[in-house]
């Protein structure tokens, strides 16, 4: 019977290699127990119990440790991930609502931009990215220099 239970955990072994996502290795684990029960005993039944205990307590207790803990991996933001948090220029006016879209110069390239907490942002102002919706950037501002809507409308209409 002890090969059988080899056999087994070799079986479950393989799978969760392929699979690895910690939930077969526990069926692994309790295959060998069992196939060391078989050593000291011949009774199937208390060997199943072996087996069917250890793999299932294994899987309760250990399952979410493992995976949050090995599953760690220093991401690196790539591709549009890689622009929240960077600093770029306003080039024309940002609104106190996404209706009103002004546009940034970030890393050479011109984005569409929305202010990220409502007040107005004037050309020139360094802002820092926030997040991306879509193809907008959604900004603040790096400095305290704010122009609120009401002068930017008085300026325009003396433009």
């Amino acid at each position: 019977m002890w090969l059988l239970w080899l056999v087994v955990g070799i079986a479950f072994a393989i799978a969760e290699i392929i699979n690895n996502g910690f939930f077969l290795i526990w069926f692994a684990i309790g295959a060998i127990a069992a196939l060391l029960t078989s050593l000291i005993t011949t009774s199937v039944p208390i060997q199943l119990i072996v087996f069917l205990t250890l793999s299932f307590l294994l899987l309760i207790t250990l399952t979410r440790y493992c995976s949050a803990h090995f599953a760690k991996k220093d991401t690196i933001p790539t591709n549009i991930d890689a622009l929240i948090g960077k600093t770029g220029t306003v080039l024309t006016f940002i609104g106190t609502d996404s209706s009103q879209v002004g546009q940034v110069k970030l890393d050479g390239e011109i984005w569409s931009a929305i202010s990220s907490d409502g007040l107005s942002i004037e050309k020139g102002i360094t802002v820092i990215v926030d997040e991306i919706r879509g193809v907008r950037l959604i900004v603040h501002p790096k400095s305290s220099t704010l122009l609120n809507t009401s002068s930017h409308n008085t300026q325009e209409e003396t433009l």
